[in-house]
């Protein structure tokens, strides 16, 4: 998490789940999943948002109770649209009616295959290849407790 001295700095104000979900315009999700967050988007929180806002999941698909609870917020008009690139199931129901409205944006979880973010995952996996043949410490590694 960012110091809240940090976020200031730049013109942003720390805040609680409820207040983010009840004042935002828009609630981008940009999270791991873990069994905290798990349904963290559900008909509670759908019920809390701010009337009209729009709310994009971009992070994993269990944050999201269902296609269900979106789709009846997309209804009510509690929410104005949902951008959507992860599901759970990662293969849902295509024929859910949420995928039939305008206000629903989809796409698959593909951040990652663009030609630039590509370009970047095999440099950095050829500079850790020769990082070891050099016999050097691995500067991409996500548990670099191994090498202590």
């Amino acid at each position: 998490f960012v110091p809240q001295e940090q976020a200031a700095a730049v013109g942003v104000r720390i805040v609680e789940l409820d207040e983010l979900f009840r004042t935002s315009d828009f609630v981008s999700i940009h999270c791991p999943p873990t069994s905290e967050d798990k349904g963290l988007i559900n008909r509670e929180t759908l019920a809390r948002m701010k009337r009209g806002s729009y709310l994009v999941n971009l992070s994993r698909g269990s944050l999201v109770e269902s296609l269900d609870a979106l789709d009846e917020a997309l209804e009510s008009g509690r929410l104005a649209g949902v951008g959507l690139d992860v599901f759970d199931p990662a293969h849902p129901d295509v024929t859910h009616p949420i995928f039939k409205r305008e206000n629903c944006l989809t796409s698959p979880h593909s951040m990652a295959t663009t030609e630039g973010a590509l370009t970047r995952i095999f440099k950095a996996m050829a500079d850790d290849m020769a990082a070891v043949l050099r016999g050097e410490r691995l500067k991409h590694v996500v548990n670099p407790e191994v090498f202590e």
